[in-house]
């Protein structure tokens, strides 16, 4: 067990590298969850994923760019994104393996997504259109702040910091 979360975090960090290649979204809609009738419940990440997983990668970056980092709650009540440690730690042996390949799979997908704001923002940059740019570096920064969260997962803090130090350096290369 702690040699597959060890590997995921590996892999978490390859994946937070980027590539920068483009997948099928729609092939892999681990992260597509059943929405919570209850407004109360529904992620604040949803409507993003959504338009990705449908192939609406511009839609997916609009919302990401419109979405409110600081509500909550993030991700689908129940996904592995959303457990913190406690509730992680506290699954039987068999769910907690079951969670962590599921959370692998919808870091992957949330690696390509972050990619192309990554790159929404980099094609600003390049047009000169830095204020633009400075949107999507920011909202990458603030995503990754609520990824960075007391209440998640070791390997989802990671990411976080991951998002914010890429961001921040972004930022940095537009000059104040």
């Amino acid at each position: 067990m702690k040699m597959k979360i060890i590997s995921g975090i590996i892999l978490v960090c390859f994946v937070l590298a980027g590539c920068g290649k483009k997948i099928d979204s729609a092939a892999n809609p681990s992260l597509v969850k059943q929405q919570d009738t209850t407004p109360a419940t529904t992620a604040t990440i949803q409507p993003v994923l959504t338009a990705w997983q449908q192939g609406d990668q511009s839609g997916a970056i609009s919302n990401f760019l419109e979405t409110d980092w600081s509500s909550r709650p993030l991700f689908t009540p129940g996904s592995a994104l959303s457990l913190n440690e406690k509730q992680f730690g506290s699954l039987p042996s068999t769910d907690r393996d079951a969670k962590a390949n599921e959370m692998l799979d919808q870091l992957g997908v949330l690696k390509h997504l972050l990619a192309a704001v990554t790159q929404a923002g980099n094609d600003a940059a390049a047009k000169n259109e830095v204020s633009t740019a400075r949107k999507y570096f920011t909202s990458l920064k603030q995503f990754g702040e609520a990824l960075d969260s007391p209440d998640s997962l070791a390997t989802v803090k990671l990411v976080g910091q991951r998002v914010k130090k890429n961001a921040d350096d972004e930022l940095a290369k537009l000059g104040q």
